[in-house]
């Protein structure tokens, strides 16, 4: 077994070389879990003993339940998931190509089961009734040291791939949102239940249904080539062990 205790969740359209930023693929597994097939999630080797554990996950079928995905992160021995998403810019001063961290988020999806809670056959310890922050402040200030000014966010986790409509938009911004996430959560939730770090960085692909959605993809890629060349060294600051509250 690896001693790797972060899984990147990449939920962002790169080529399959780009990942090789993160080092050779040393090992590769698929887990038939209680909740369907996840993975495959490879094991990327980046020097030395340091390795992560990476998962494509934009269209898996596993994304249909999330809970597939973190309890067989469980099963690899990862305490510790980020989550890069790209996402709609709820809020007007939010730019395409900008990227985000979040911070908190408010859950809108409709057909994904969002607890452990209801399938004791599982014999997960469960982490029931807390209210401690639900991304990981030690993660987040992780990612703001190596991509300084990033500002926090709130996400609204919404069903993939239903686009909102022009009216949920600005509901969503008097409800205080700035973007809208496809992958986020309930991934979010099910990791808190198990006492998981969690972070969420979204990249922003387009505009709320009430803007004007320009053509150009530019800004976006530039972005995402920026995100992507941080994650090395995200991955050592965050794997020489935990000193937050997530675990407690």
């Amino acid at each position: 077994m690896s001693n790797a205790n972060l899984l990147l969740l990449i939920a962002v359209l790169l080529p399959p070389s780009a990942l090789d930023i993160l080092g050779e693929v040393v090992d590769e597994r698929t887990y038939m879990t209680p909740y369907g097939e996840a993975g495959p999630i490879a094991l990327r080797q980046l020097s030395g003993e340091l390795a992560v554990w990476v998962q494509p996950y934009t269209g898996l079928p596993t994304r249909t339940d999330p809970r597939a995905t973190i309890f067989a992160a469980r099963q690899l021995g990862v305490e510790r998931i980020l989550n890069w998403d790209m996402g709609i810019a709820i809020n007007p001063v939010l730019q395409r190509g900008q990227p985000v961290v979040i911070d908190d988020y408010i859950g809108w999806t409709n057909h994904q089961s969002d607890t452990f809670f209801s399938d004791a056959h599982t014999g997960l310890n469960i982490n029931y009734g807390s209210v401690r922050d639900l991304f990981c402040a030690e993660m987040n200030a992780a990612i703001q040291q190596l991509l300084p000014g990033l500002p926090e966010a709130v996400a609204v986790g919404v069903d993939f791939l239903r686009r909102e409509t022009r009216a949920e938009a600005r509901m969503f911004r008097s409800w205080g949102a700035d973007v809208l996430s496809y992958n986020l959560a309930p991934e979010v939730a099910l990791a808190q239940e198990l006492k998981m770090c969690y972070a969420g960085l979204v990249t922003v692909s387009g505009y709320a249904a009430d803007r004007a959605q320009p053509e150009p993809m530019g800004e976006v890629r530039a972005s995402l080539s920026t995100t992507l060349q941080m994650l090395p060294a995200f991955v050592e600051m965050v794997s020489r062990g935990r000193h937050c509250v997530c675990g407690e």
